[in-house]
């Protein structure tokens, strides 16, 4: 699985390049930080972010949930811990037909 592309993951280099590159757009600024500017700044680094993957099952009636073991996310029966600590939790309900008879 590609690692995301953060501060910590970028090379000594590219982390330069990208500082380099905001101090060359910063000199022709004449007050706040443009938001055009932010934004592309923000998607260099970012780049192209691998979603993550959550692989779910069947058990009986029990909904399992599986993640990788390198990624940020864990995964516990029905529940997805996210990164930030807060759970995501899945619940099946039973399928009720509309069409009436």
């Amino acid at each position: 699985m590609k690692q995301p592309r953060t501060i910590e993951t970028l090379s000594t280099d590219e982390f330069e390049h990208v500082i380099d590159q905001f101090i060359e757009k910063a000199s022709a600024w004449d007050d706040g930080l443009p938001a055009a500017t932010f934004f592309a700044a923000w998607d260099e680094l970012a780049g192209d972010s691998p979603p993550l993957e959550v692989q779910a099952m069947f058990v009986g009636d029990e909904l399992i949930l599986e993640t990788a073991p390198e990624s940020p996310l864990t995964a516990r029966g029905n529940r997805i811990r996210l990164e930030d600590g807060r759970e995501l939790v899945i619940r099946f309900r039973p399928f009720a037909s509309t069409m009436r008879p």
